[in-house]
């Protein structure tokens, strides 16, 4: 990739540094490579013991003098155009994941993200999403030409609200773009080779080795399951896993969004394969609501009454328990 001193040098400001050391090396890297303005000389010069605004500030004068545009964060990969000329982070950098047991989370996992060697999340809100939550029913992280934001990391209690990363995910012809939101776990962007973003996000919908059979079980439901049938009678799919209060039930949760209703069904089971039980679920779902046998919650408080949908075996959560 044929690259000029102004693009690189719009890269490294881009990519910019809080601390002295790392600003003021900038400078001094392109003052070798052939870059020259006052501002620049002044920057390399500079004592390590210099306030980093005051660096920062020479950065930026040293932009307007190399007739360099200064990036802006609004844009996908800090991408800018002046007299013609279009600048944006260059894609110099490498991603990889990393399946694991959660850190903070008993029976669950976690993806780990690593850019340029260092794993993220951690700095990021704390944990990697679920594996679920990234590729199942498809892949979240796939980059396309319109840009949205993805979760990448949540609280280490496990739940987003708490606190997220969210990466704006942009591709721009070879590159593809991480902006970020919320709990930014760095202080600038990050841009890869697009065909080398693509095969790691491909390695990671392919890695199913942390699945164990209700995994399974879950993976085959989410990816099988009629949304058009559930969304006709009202209903949405929210997750599908063991149940927690009793391992030999496999708990799907529906939401009726209109009604604000929680809906449950369980199914057994010991002894059965995840293609089994997957198939129990999703044509119990294909099938009218009135014949399922269900429980269901009111996530009103105060409200009662029952669902619209619910047939004659269904029971409040309440009284089930």
């Amino acid at each position: 990739m044929d690259v000029s001193l102004e693009q690189r040098f719009y890269d490294a400001a881009a990519r910019r540094t809080s601390d002295a050391a790392g600003l003021i090396d900038v400078a001094t890297r392109f003052l070798v490579e052939g870059l020259d303005s006052p501002a620049l000389r002044e920057l390399a010069g500079a004592p390590h013991s210099t306030r980093s605004k005051d660096l920062r500030r020479l950065l930026w004068t040293s932009l307007a003098e190399l007739s360099i545009p200064r990036s802006t964060r609004d844009s996908p990969g800090q991408k800018v155009t002046q007299d013609g000329t279009t600048y944006a982070r260059l894609p110099t950098d490498e991603l990889r994941f990393a399946i694991v047991p959660a850190r903070e989370l008993e029976r669950s996992y976690e993806v780990l993200i690593y850019v340029n060697g260092v794993e993220i999340t951690e700095a990021g809100a704390g944990m990697g999403m679920h594996p679920f939550d990234l590729v199942v029913p498809a892949n979240q992280l796939v980059a396309t030409t319109e840009p949205r934001r993805v979760l990448v990391a949540r609280c280490t209690c496990g739940e987003p609200g708490c606190g997220s990363t969210e990466a704006e995910i942009t591709r721009d012809g070879d590159a593809v773009h991480w902006d970020w939101y919320v709990d930014a776990p760095l202080d600038h962007g990050v841009s890869f080779e697009a065909t080398a973003y693509d095969a790691a996000i491909e390695q990671l919908a392919a890695d199913r080795s942390w699945q164990q059979p209700v995994d399974t079980a879950s993976r085959l439901v989410v990816e099988d399951v009629d949304r058009d049938v559930l969304g006709s009678a009202g209903l949405e799919l929210s997750w599908a896993a063991a149940d927690h209060r009793d391992p030999d039930k496999f708990l799907v949760a529906l939401f009726a969004p209109a009604e604000e209703f929680q809906v449950f069904l369980r199914f057994q089971l010991p002894g059965r394969s995840p293609e089994d039980v997957a198939g129990e679920v999703v044509r119990t779902l294909r099938a009218r609501p009135r014949s399922w046998s269900a429980t269901f919650h009111c996530m009103v408080v105060g409200k009662r009454g029952r669902p619209s949908m619910a047939g004659w075996r269904w029971r409040s959560e309440d009284a089930w328990n």
